[in-house]
């Protein structure tokens, strides 16, 4: 009972610090902020989590299985690699308005903050970062092995085209406190994808 009870409570503390640490940032956030939004006190979170940047880790993990989530439910119903791109796109205009997760893509928000500083985050941001890229690529190889997409076209670019135009215009919407910027870049994608 105690196990499960401490299991819970480890898990509660992970998937509300997830939203802290995403919408202030890994560095800034500070434990009277987990404490504030948990409900509990500095020990009761250091008794599950070695220190802060162990919880960071894991928050930013429960971020990236959230996403992905959330991707494949947007995907689930869809066959053709440009559904699956076109849906991706959907999904991805869907963090404009906090969804799944309050502050926007934790990729890009991670990417950001740990591009020059915490090296040891990095790898954790990449490979989530190359998991992303990866998917869209596959979405393009399918569509070319149905037919239905060029094969002239290169599936690693037009990932990054995706995911690249995407995060910029989400940036500035986000600075710009106006969904404009993504919408435009949504419009924008579906109709680089259908030409593809």
């Amino acid at each position: 009972m105690t196990l499960r009870k401490g299991k819970r409570t480890r898990q509660m503390i992970i998937a509300k610090s997830s939203r802290i640490f995403n919408q202030k940032g890994y560095a800034s956030a500070v434990i009277s902020d987990i404490m504030e939004e948990t409900g509990l006190k500095k020990g009761g979170i250091y008794r599950h989590f070695e220190s802060k940047d162990q919880l960071a880790v894991e928050a930013f993990t429960f971020s990236t299985k959230t996403m992905q989530e959330h991707y494949r439910k947007a995907l689930e119903d869809k066959k053709s690699g440009k559904e699956r791109l076109l849906a991706f796109i959907d999904a991805f205009a869907a963090l404009e308005r906090d969804v799944p997760i309050p502050g926007g893509c934790p990729l890009m928000n991670a990417a950001i903050e740990f591009d020059d500083s915490a090296p040891e985050f990095v790898p954790y941001v990449q490979s989530a970062m190359s998991n992303l890229l990866s998917s869209l690529q596959q979405f393009v190889i399918h569509g070319q092995q149905n037919h239905e997409i060029s094969i002239e076209v290169n599936p690693k670019e037009v990932s990054v085209i995706i995911l690249s135009c995407l995060e910029g215009a989400l940036a500035l919407s986000r600075l710009y406190r106006c969904p404009e910027p993504l919408a435009q870049a949504v419009n924008y994608l579906k109709r680089y994808v259908d030409q593809l």
